[in-house]
């Protein structure tokens, strides 16, 4: 069995549907898997009831720390999703859509490349804009490489709009409050100096696997959990695109997956929420 518990659909900026990220996932060999979109539970909300036992709702949630972004998934205990977890995903989306906007109009004006804003603004409220949605719009609109398009929207750019920020420990602390099991996301992508800041938060775990690790990072990580009582996650962090890995090359055994699954209220003799 293989479970992995961070990935992303249409609904924030992977290119996956719900259902599609499904097909992939147990085509990979995947038993069950977590849904954790930018900011928003909106498509975690969405799961169709046949996938209810084989998918986790969940939410990777954006917070800033020494000038570096921390990412946290929180996954819903009982795979129960609470109203103010909804109302905080569509007013986000609302913010998410008014920095894209002016950014988008920054970049025009300051490098003159274009965008499509219809195309940008489809759906927006349900689907979060991320700076991968911008990335794409400006690749398609004007037929430019990625590594092109990345200089409008990287955070060197005269166009960069900030997120609004919020503290790891304010994360951590809305996230518990909100019935989730919480996790830290792929700490190989933070500076040493930056995770050593973050060890005293109250995590439930930290994501140990991770599809950019090295062995020495796994065995690294591996320790910095026991020496901190954090259970071990794993994630592949799929987007369905080039850029990411694919789901399922990041995963939790059944025994390593047992923690959670009791945190989370979920039976896996059964494979179903309790």
């Amino acid at each position: 069995m293989k479970f992995d518990l961070h990935n992303h659909t249409v609904y924030s900026d992977g290119i996956d549907t719900i259902e599609s990220l499904a097909n992939k996932a147990f085509s990979n060999g995947v038993t069950a898997f977590a849904i954790t979109d930018h900011d928003t539970v909106i498509g975690a909300s969405l799961i169709p009831s046949e996938y209810r036992n084989r998918i986790f709702p969940g939410i990777e949630f954006s917070s800033h720390l020494n000038g570096e972004s921390v990412h946290i998934v929180g996954l819903f205990k009982n795979g129960i999703i609470p109203d103010e977890m909804v109302e905080f995903s569509h007013d986000f989306l609302e913010k998410r859509k008014d920095r894209a906007v002016k950014m988008m109009e920054k970049i025009k004006e300051f490098y003159g490349v274009d965008y499509d804003l219809a195309d940008l603004l489809k759906e927006y409220k349900i689907h979060s804009i991320t700076r991968a949605n911008m990335l794409r719009n400006l690749m398609e609109v004007n037929n430019i490489s990625k590594e092109e398009a990345q200089k409008y929207i990287s955070n060197s750019s005269k166009a960069y709009i900030p997120v609004v920020k919020t503290s790891p420990k304010d994360a951590v602390d809305f996230l518990h409050k909100n019935n989730c099991v919480v996790i830290l996301a792929h700490p190989v992508l933070l500076k040493e100096e930056t995770l050593n800041m973050l060890l005293d938060l109250p995590f439930d775990g930290i994501e140990a696997k991770y599809p950019k690790n090295t062995a020495a990072d796994d065995i690294r990580l591996q320790k910095i959990a026991r020496e901190h009582n954090f259970i071990i996650s794993a994630g592949s962090d799929c987007h369905g695109d080039n850029s990411h890995a694919n789901i399922g090359t990041a995963t939790l055994s059944l025994d390593e997956f047992r923690p959670i699954a009791e945190m989370l209220g979920y039976d896996l003799e059964e494979m179903r929420w309790k």
